[in-house]
């Protein structure tokens, strides 16, 4: 049986029968794929660890006719802090949904992955997970070719200032609102709303701990995003609900 080694990042997991599990992975050099890790769910398994959601491992990995078999993995992070806190697994869920519904089986993006690992890591230090979360989406846009536009309006060009802007999850861009009627599905927001999009965008990992973003400019990126993001994939994610639940209860949750 061909087996092959690969970086990995574990997505999510099914149990299978009473012992194993199949797991989705992302990972460097194949893109995302399915596998079976027999025997993980046993007591003191040597693939228990490596099964979970969210760790990073090395893993070698043998060819099946329908799934791959996992057959050893070295735990590389498995990200304690994050599984410590119900909020940064609700953003950390949240971010490897992202990366599964985007991407297609055995299509491979090594900028893809070593941003959803950066971004892991970015939780793990105890960056704020809602800025890291939309840090994140704005990276994967991008790098997928699903980029909003706020630099400038998509119908006169002209850059955003301190008025309000119609954000278009259909056209996915903004429009200014001298052009005529925003779009049906416009969310009007402030103008420094596109701001804090290009500052997501370009900022480096190491400095997002120092960012510092509004309540209110907060709640606008994240409608926008969340609708430009449903637009692509047309239905919402799971882990959305699990966040707006979790976020009720929390001391500043709207």
């Amino acid at each position: 049986m061909r087996t092959y080694a690969t970086s990995g990042i574990v997505l999510r997991r099914i149990d299978l029968g009473e012992k194993d599990r199949i797991l989705t992975v992302y990972t460097r050099k194949h893109g995302k794929l399915s596998a079976v890790a027999k025997g993980s769910r046993r007591p003191g398994s040597k693939l228990g660890g490596a099964s979970e959601p969210f760790t990073y491992s090395n893993m070698l990995l043998a060819v099946g006719r329908e799934l791959d078999v996992l057959t050893q993995a070295e735990v590389r992070e498995s990200f304690p802090n994050v599984k410590s806190d119900i909020v940064r697994i609700a953003y950390g869920v949240y971010t490897l949904e992202l990366v599964d519904h985007f991407t297609e089986t055995r299509e491979p993006n090594s900028d893809l992955f070593d941003t959803l690992l950066s971004t892991m890591y970015i939780l793990e230090s105890g960056t704020d997970p809602e800025i890291t979360a939309r840090y994140f989406e704005i990276q994967l846009l991008t790098l997928l070719g699903y980029e909003p536009h706020f630099d400038a309006c998509l119908r006169c060009g002209r850059q955003p200032n301190r008025e309000h802007i119609a954000f278009s999850p259909s056209l996915g861009g903004i429009v200014c609102m001298k052009c005529s009627d925003p779009p049906g599905d416009a969310i009007i927001v402030p103008g420094a709303a596109a701001s804090y999009v290009l500052a997501l965008r370009r900022v480096g990992p190491h400095k997002l701990k120092d960012m510092s973003v509004p309540k209110g400019a907060r709640r606008d990126l994240a409608q926008m995003l969340k609708q430009h993001i449903r637009h692509r994939l047309e239905n919402d994610l799971k882990s959305t609900e699990f966040i707006r639940a979790i976020s009720a209860f929390e001391p500043n949750g709207s």
